[in-house]
């Protein structure tokens, strides 16, 4: 029985920005395994030829991938289909990279198995799926993610009483989490700094007693340089701050003191709270969830290692 099944494309540059969708439709008759065989070969010969439409702006290869995640991809596709309406379309998707079809994996529209992915490109060893290990209990998980990710090293180092490693680490969850929520603009162009961002958005800082802004200096002092002199501290523009682990009464300061200490565990409370309310903004938006897929799949952790089992 012959059917109206699809060629899709994704046209993409050398930044791996997607610029044009692009579809071409065929008659076929025959097996399923058949018709896709079919598309495959047109798909090689015929791309020229795809009818274009702008991919929405500021879509990627990554931006698609995420969808392929969440088996979703197909979706992007939906206004080709008003030509024929179809029911359960068999369509296959192909990138055209800097003008020249690009394929390495062939899949489905399901989920995308990431350790298919992995088998069949040859990656060494095993790796988890993160969105897979935190998505069982049939809603994701993300204070758990996060805690796998970031927290349980920083507690494991602040427990046995490293507390500037555990500062580092902690300033540097912060830095994560502030690119998930906004990329990595990193404070260009006079941009605020996402750090920076991320904590005006989530986090009340008032218990603590310090600024956004004294705290991303103490990161770009501590991660960069580990010391308390970042460029704005040797100005004097941003006042210099250090960690205390509880609180430091007034009568034992020193009044020759410059540096003003905050308590580090006050301050990993109300960043627990900030990130318990970035979490929520997720529930119910699908775009965003998109997003943080995304990117979270560029980050790397100590959770996240591949096992590799030699011969």
């Amino acid at each position: 029985m012959k059917e109206v099944i699809y060629n899709f494309y994704l046209i993409v540059d050398e930044q791996e920005r997607v610029l044009w969708l692009g579809h071409l439709f065929y008659e076929a008759d025959g097996t399923d395994d058949e018709k896709i065989a079919l598309l495959r070969e047109a798909a090689e010969r015929d791309y020229k030829t795809a009818k274009l439409t702008r991919a929405p702006l500021g879509m990627t290869l990554d931006s698609y991938n995420a969808t392929a995640r969440l088996g979703t991809s197909l979706s992007l596709f939906e206004y080709a289909f008003k030509e024929q309406e179809p029911t359960e379309p068999l369509a296959i998707v192909t990138i055209i990279l800097n003008g020249k079809p690009s394929t390495n994996y062939h899949t489905s529209f399901a989920p995308t198995d990431m350790a298919d992915v992995n088998r069949k490109l040859g990656a060494l060893g095993v790796m988890d799926d993160w969105l897979l290990e935190y998505s069982k209990t049939g809603t994701f998980d993300f204070a758990e993610l996060v805690n796998d990710d970031y927290l349980k090293a920083y507690k494991l180092l602040f427990n046995n009483q490293y507390y500037t490693s555990a500062t580092k680490l902690f300033l540097s969850c912060i830095d994560s989490l502030a690119y998930v929520e906004f990329g990595d603009d990193g404070g260009r162009k006079g941009n605020r700094p996402v750090f920076c961002r991320w904590l005006d958005t989530y986090v009340d800082l008032s218990p603590i007693g310090i600024t956004a802004e004294e705290l991303w200096e103490l990161r770009n002092g501590l991660l960069h340089m580990s010391n308390l002199h970042s460029s704005q501290v040797r100005r004097k523009a941003v006042r210099r701050i250090s960690i205390s682990v509880g609180e430091v009464p007034p009568e034992k300061r020193s009044p020759h003191e410059t540096t003003h200490y905050f308590n580090l565990v006050t301050l990993y409370n109300e960043v627990a709270k900030g990130i318990g309310a970035w979490c929520h903004t997720y529930i119910d938006n699908h775009e965003k969830f998109l997003l943080f897929i995304e990117r979270w799949d560029r980050t790397v952790s100590d959770a996240r290692l591949t096992k590799y089992h030699p011969d």
